[in-house]
């Protein structure tokens, strides 16, 4: 195993404790990022189906956290039937981390989504219907996340925006 190796334990309420010093960035992503994991909003996922992970490297240090869960929206974006899809509905990796280590073979951030991608599938295989869309919400202006999750085959959905932030939707197939 290698050592920049990330493991992945399931996130609890008592886990932001451990936060107080992380974040994302002072970027609008980065203080968006950082405001959901140690705010409410991750509790509110959490509350919606959501599972959270806390990605810690081999010196115990949280790296980054991701999440997954389930969500009902019209599909095929943007009036088809409503039909149950998963959602990452954020995940963000400390700014002490953001680019490491060096060479994509062991970088944080697609361990991180390689482990989502993995989730997404088991979830889907636990539905009585296979779900057929993994889905993320990315800001236009992120051009590193956007390049990130196209490499993992993510499609963004042309004209449609969704969320506060007029955020740009992007598709990944799990099933068919």
């Amino acid at each position: 195993m290698s050592k920049h190796q990330l493991s992945a334990d399931l996130f609890t309420e008592a886990d932001q404790q451990q936060l107080a010093s992380f974040s994302c960035g002072d970027t609008v992503v980065g203080r968006a990022c950082t405001e959901w994991i140690r705010g409410s909003d991750v509790l509110d996922s959490m509350q919606r189906g959501s599972g959270v992970w806390l990605y810690r490297n081999s010196d115990d240090e949280i790296v980054g956290f991701g999440s997954l869960g389930p969500i009902r929206w019209r599909w095929p974006l943007p009036d088809g039937d409503y039909a149950k899809l998963a959602i990452i509905p954020m995940l963000g990796i400390d700014e002490r981390f953001q680019g490491q280590p060096p060479g994509k073979e062991w970088r944080y951030s697609r361990q991180i989504m390689n482990h989502l991608i993995y989730e997404a599938h088991v979830f889907s295989a636990m539905q009585k219907k296979p779900v057929e869309w993994l889905l993320l919400l990315v800001h236009p202006e992120n051009k590193p996340a956007i390049k990130l999750y196209e490499e993992f085959d993510f499609v963004m959905i042309p004209d449609v925006r969704r969320g506060a932030a007029n955020s740009c939707v992007m598709k990944h197939r799990l099933a068919e």
